[in-house]
């Protein structure tokens, strides 16, 4: 039976209820006509635009994790540079065409994914953490050495961008909007996972797995498959990184790599699957201006990071929810003063209730 609270729960009104949507649709407006504003887009295309896509789309693969299965894992960079292993031994080694190397690599690096999971799964908090980035790192030194897969340090190249006829992605704008695309996709899939019974299933293990396995449900399987799955999102990101950079080196599995992708997922909002790519924005712009401001650059990009830790704890994405609080917070003063003036008995409980019962 519905709990009677949530069905009668006080709706949205007002600025609350639109104000949403409205920040949606401007940002996506923004999104859509990005090409055209800016003043050098072979630079702002790539370098900001499609680089802020492919990092929003593996963080957002570490915050499905987190959010709804409660789950740190360091290893979404290693999935997706699986992913872009795969598609460049396919094209380069093999000679074969981009599409079947996109399909060979997204298989691949989900199937690492699964492989991770089950190695991980039974572990949580800091021993999950570890072991994934354990499993990073030692596959980020095999592809430093594995000189007749991975090429070793100098990597697969080249793997040039397709040409569909009707989409060209070897033009700048037409790979942008694909990029976009993607990320959409990305974004619309997990919500959906996360909102489907599998979604609310998750919710349970991450709030109370003792309680889920004593109603039946397998609780390590469905951290297999959620790792798994939030595996397929990131090695879509690693076919996105192909096609930008044209070639995969052990660069693309660094542990450098593995913590921008930490820092975007906290600065956008370790919570808000959304607020990933405004999380990859900020980054990739510290990464492309702040140099040119000082050469202590990546001193530069630890403050950011730490200022936004500690005046917005919920990422950039959660700044909306800490105002409407704030609003919230100072109108309860302000009603509670206005009552208290109104009711000089409210202001002094204490001395009235002394006075009343001297009176009886």
């Amino acid at each position: 039976m519905a709990d009677r609270s949530v069905l009668f729960a006080p709706q949205p009104t007002g600025v609350s209820r639109w104000l949403p949507w409205a920040i949606v649709s401007v940002v996506m407006l923004l999104v859509l006509i990005f090409p055209f504003i800016v003043d050098r887009p072979r630079f702002w295309l790539p370098n900001i635009g499609v680089q802020s896509i492919w990092l929003g789309i593996i963080a957002m693969s570490l915050v499905f994790l987190n959010r709804y299965v409660g789950l740190l894992s360091l290893a979404q960079v290693t999935v997706a540079g699986i992913s872009a292993y795969g598609v460049g031994y396919m094209v380069v080694t093999l000679q074969q065409d981009f599409v079947l190397g996109a399909l060979v690599g997204i298989v691949v690096g989900t199937f690492s994914a699964f492989v991770i999971a089950l190695i991980a799964a039974r572990t949580k908090a800091i021993y999950f953490l570890m072991i994934t980035l354990a499993i990073g790192q030692v596959f980020f030194s095999w592809a430093s050495q594995a000189i007749e897969v991975t090429g070793a340090s100098r990597g697969l190249a080249p793997i040039r961008r397709p040409d569909w006829g009707v989409i060209d992605l070897n033009d700048i704008t037409t790979f942008y909007y694909f990029a976009v695309a993607v990320g959409v996709f990305c974004y619309v899939l997990c919500r959906y996972v996360a909102g489907s019974t599998f979604g609310l299933a998750l919710e349970g293990v991450r709030d109370s797995p003792e309680r889920m396995k004593a109603l039946g449900y397998n609780v390590n399987a469905y951290r297999v498959a959620a790792t798994t799955f939030a595996g397929f999102i990131a090695s879509i990101g690693g076919i996105l990184i192909v096609l930008d950079r044209a070639q995969v080196d052990p660069n693309v599995v660094s542990l450098g790599a593995t913590l921008d992708v930490l820092v975007v997922a906290v600065i956008g909002g370790i919570g808000s699957l959304g607020g990933v790519f405004v999380g990859a924005l900020v980054l990739t712009l510290l990464s492309n201006f702040a140099q040119g401001l000082t050469e202590q650059y990546m001193t530069l990009t630890g403050i950011v990071f730490i200022l936004i830790l500690l005046f917005a704890p919920a990422g950039l994405a959660g700044i909306g929810q800490q105002v409407k609080r704030l609003i919230s917070r100072r109108r309860r003063s302000a009603t509670d003063s206005d009552e208290s003036s109104q009711d000089p008995s409210a202001a002094q409980p204490t001395e009235h209730a002394i006075t009343e019962g001297n009176k009886r």
